[in-house]
């Protein structure tokens, strides 16, 4: 992950322990399991009192698609409370990414007119 940041850690974000996951750094493979265990348990907590048919996962980490969706979506299917008289809830990257914030602005800002 070192190189990835270009040896200073001001240059991490969210993709870069990803991208090191991607090329077998351990301390990356670490860091995302963490890091999806704890977006997991915050989840399964809101899943569980609200039961969605669905959590949008969105903001820059949405891109990385199905390396974020699958196993997040186990990770919450074992921590949610009755799993098995409840539909399950998908968990999906929202289509917008990173830019939901910019168009729910320019909605919001269209819809005061």
């Amino acid at each position: 992950m070192w190189e990835l940041c270009r040896g200073n850690a001001d240059n991490a974000d969210g993709r870069t322990a990803f991208d090191g996951m991607r090329w077998g750094d351990e301390t990356a493979k670490e860091v995302v399991e963490r890091y999806l265990n704890y977006l997991a348990e915050g989840i399964a907590n809101i899943v569980n009192v609200f039961r969605p048919q669905a959590v949008l996962i969105g903001g820059g980490i949405s891109a990385e698609g199905e390396a974020l969706t699958l196993p997040l979506q186990k990770m919450v299917d074992t921590k949610m409370l009755g799993r098995g008289r409840y539909a399950p809830v998908t968990i999906r990257a929202a289509s917008l990414g990173n830019d939901a914030g910019l168009v729910g602005a320019a909605m919001l800002a269209k819809e005061k007119k």
